[in-house]
């Protein structure tokens, strides 16, 4: 249902440029079969991209996404493709936010960096407050349908969001940005690139960003904070004959306040923008990746790509408790459990182990080393028929633990990563075990083989793309404390040191007369078989139709098999089945020199559909498996740009959700959910924007609706749909003798009308569970200026 792929760009005027290319997942590979293997992200008689692939796409370039607020997340940036929503929590993108695509979570979507799969190891969350710097992203897309054959993921059952990074130049250039608005925004960006240089012509460019502002929250005692700092680079190595290799770096440093999701009653009881957030609600993280890209050309036919990667992750969800040095009593997310190591230890240091209640740092810390391969052959045909196989494996290694630690004299927590680094600071138990949290290590194995055939029949008028990927995964799961029997394991685990009461000999063990999960060990394996086709056909230059038909495998979240239960003498994960998902699409595409339109309409069939709420005080997902469920809908877009100063551009989505079945909920409780909608899903979204040029000055407005989405499984509480209107000023300043093209001051207005409304949700199964919201944010103004030189 998107028929966004081509939306026009006259010349300059239209500063949103969405541009046409292959659906395939943005490696090194993809980069350099476009062209090959489609015959046509091609230009038409004017300055309108062709869309000719076989899937439903919409891409963006830079001219685009440097026209949005300096800073601003990529996710956000994307939100005007028809099938997808982002629901941001801050203005500016650094709190983070749900992404939806065809009524898919997030998780359920593929999202790649240059092919690199960005998604968590484990959870196969996205994290859209990490992504790159918008000033380094070439360009982006969004194909809603279905993931790439030669995608590595593990989660995704459909659609895919992937963005490129900028290439390098042979001339020596710098660029900075400087940008202040709303809620004390202040960000700088500088990027330096070499040129070409030494013996073997070197290219490489460098480049740092740092941003801070406030939440615009009300929260209790002071105003939450958000910091992020990124540092990138990429350095590239021509060679003889086309082939060429490189190294892209990335790290990003996040510092933020939480801003809490809330129940209706708290909005309406403590005000429209209340956060719940303390000022120990902290999400701080560290991340960084390593990519490696290259190309070697064999001969005319074949050349084969290899993009190795390493990535890093520390991050966690910090809050804190109260624990008595009396007799150990903590209460962890509504469970009362007794440390009996730390009963009768002064745990404050006051000389007496007396309090009933000392307060505590409780973070939940995740650690991840991921190491991953992409490869790719690509042989093609004296036809020009394309042949593309290739292998891609992905290892993560995730260590999440939770070292308490006291809290300073001012309340606040010492290190926002609790004792993880710093042994110092951690609690220690009268055995000398540390006191934490959460205590487990899991090992996430992704293995693809995927071949594909790509060519064109009756005088290129037809276009086939067949593949097929076989996609294994693996997890082997290690928990080393105590689960209770209720399934809420994976976020409130026994971790203590002290042996059982009763040993019941079946799994189970008895502290105080309640019955836990012990820790165990324990390993699960999904393989599949996954067949893609994609046809077009082009029955003039100007029309043209296409559908395809995918297979795909989600594999369950790592949370998952840590929410156990103790069924029958054995312990057996809430959710243990993979989700698997059909897809079938078909589409129609319109091109003249002005004007450009597609439309489509979509089924998908899943089984074993999960629905996920998170929880960002315990850092953990609450799923429910609400069995099989059919969607479908249809989606629409346009562009026209009648003059070369003037471009319009719009879209509209229908997604219509159905539960096949009613679910259990715990031993005894069955929800009435067959016939009932997905919550979280809008059923209807529009997207209108413009561009004027007048002159050296350049106007955007865009404005996006999203119809009612439930809030409950039960759908017996629906929020209002909303419209938000955004807009930038840009003038272009006159060039001065050392400044070169792209100088320029931009005004940005996000939420132009000042909208109040619901953004992210946090279901539940019903309205008497009270789901969670995050309120969109008002209006917020940001001045920048941009300087080439």
């Amino acid at each position: 249902m998107k028929f966004t792929k081509s939306i026009i760009l006259a010349g300059t005027a239209l500063t949103g440029l969405f541009v046409a290319s292959a659906a395939l997942a943005q490696s090194t590979a993809t980069e350099e079969v476009e062209v090959v293997v489609v015959k046509g992200a091609r230009k038409g008689l004017g300055p309108i991209n062709k869309e000719t692939g076989t899937k439903t796409k919409t891409a963006i370039g830079q001219d685009y996404i440097s026209a949005q607020s300096a800073g601003q997340t990529i996710a956000e940036t994307l939100n005007l493709a028809p099938g997808y929503n982002f629901t941001n929590n801050d203005p500016y993108g650094s709190s983070g936010g749900n992404v939806r695509l065809r009524g898919l979570d997030g998780s359920r979507v593929s999202l790649t960096m240059d092919g690199v799969q960005l998604n968590d190891a484990g959870n196969y969350a996205i994290y859209t407050n990490q992504q790159l710097d918008p000033e380094l992203i070439q360009s982006a897309t969004v194909i809603t349908g279905a993931t790439d054959v030669d995608s590595m993921t593990a989660s995704a059952s459909g659609g895919t969001v992937s963005y490129t990074t900028r290439k390098t130049s042979d001339t020596f250039g710098v660029e900075a940005t400087i940008s202040t608005g709303s809620f004390n925004y202040n960000r700088q960006f500088l990027m330096v690139n070499t040129g070409s240089f030494g013996p073997f012509g070197t290219q490489a460019w460098f480049a740092a960003s740092n941003q801070n502002y406030d939440t615009f929250t009300i929260e209790n005692p002071d105003n939450g904070k958000l910091k992020k700092q990124q540092y990138n680079f990429n350095i590239y190595q021509p060679l003889a004959n086309g082939s060429y290799f490189g190294v892209r770096g990335n790290y990003n440093e996040n510092r933020n306040r939480f801003i809490f999701g809330q129940n209706l009653g708290n909005y309406a009881s403590k005000g429209k923008y209340y956060n719940s957030a303390g000022a120990n609600n902290v999400n701080p993280s560290n991340t960084g990746n390593i990519r490696g890209y290259s190309k070697w050309v064999i001969n005319d036919h074949f050349f084969f790509t290899v993009d190795p990667t390493y990535q890093y992750v520390m991050a966690n969800g910090g809050g804190t408790g109260g624990i008595s040095e009396v007799d150990g009593k903590m209460s962890v997310s509504g469970h009362s459990y007794y440390y009996s190591e730390l009963a009768g230890v002064d745990i404050n240091g006051d000389g007496d182990a007396t309090d009933t209640s000392v307060s505590i740092y409780n973070p939940n810390t995740t650690v991840t080393n991921r190491y991953s391969i992409t490869s790719t052959g690509v042989y093609t045909f004296d036809r020009g028929d394309v042949l593309r196989f290739g292998a891609s494996f992905d290892r993560g290694r995730t260590r999440q633990s939770g070292e308490s630690t006291l809290l300073n004299a001012d309340g606040r927590y010492i290190d926002p990563f609790g004792g993880r680094e710093d042994e110092s600071l951690r609690i220690i138990g009268k055995d000398g075990s540390v006191h934490e949290r959460r205590f487990r290590f899991s090992l996430a194995n992704v293995d693809t083989f995927f071949i594909e055939y790509r060519g064109h029949f009756l005088e290129d008028k037809l276009f086939v793309s067949l593949g097929v990927k076989q996609q294994k995964m693996e997890r082997d799961l290690n928990q080393y404390c105590y689960s209770p029997e209720d399934g809420a394991g994976s976020y409130a685990p026994f971790c203590t040191t002290t042996a059982p009461t009763v040993d019941n000999g079946d799994g189970t063990a008895t502290f105080n007369g309640v019955d836990y999960i012990k820790p165990y060990h324990t390993t699960v394996d999904f393989s599949k078989t996954l067949p893609s086709l994609g046809l077009t056909y082009k029955i003039t230059d100007a029309n043209q139709v296409y559908v395809n038909y995918s297979e795909a495998l989600s594999a369950p979240r790592t949370d998952n098999y840590y929410a156990v239960v103790f069924l029958n003498g054995e312990v057996k994960p809430a959710n243990p089945l993979p989700e698997t998902n059909k897809t079938i699409e078909l589409g129609y595409r319109f091109t003249s020199p002005t004007f450009t339109a597609t439309a489509d309409v979509w089924a998908q069939k899943y089984e074993n559909r999960i629905v996920s709420s998170y929880d960002p005080d315990s850092d953990s997902y609450f799923d429910r498996n609400v069995g099989n469920v059919d969607l479908k809908g249809f989606e629409a877009s346009a562009a026209w740009a009648p003059t070369s100063s003037l471009s319009v551009f719009g879209g509209l989505t229908y997604t219509d959700t159905e539960i096949l079945s009613d679910y259990a909920n715990g031993a005894t409780t069955t929800v009435n959910t067959k016939g009932k909608s997905l919550p979280e899903v809008p059923d209807w979204m529009a997207t209108l924007g413009m561009t004027y040029k007048l002159s050296d000055f350049t106007f955007n407005l865009s404005g996006k609706y999203v119809g009612k989405r439930f809030a409950t499984d039960l759908n017996d509480l629906e929020t209002p749909d909303y419209t938000v209107v955004n807009g930038s000023v840009r003038w272009d300043l006159p060039g001065l003798a050392f400044l070169k093209p792209g100088t320029y001051a931009q005004l940005n207005v996000i939420n132009l009308t000042d909208e109040y409304y619901y953004g992210s949700i946090s279901s539940t199964v019903a309205a008497s569970n009270k789901p969670s919201f995050n309120v969109g944010a008002p209006r917020t103004v940001m001045l920048s200026l941009h300087t080439a030189f």
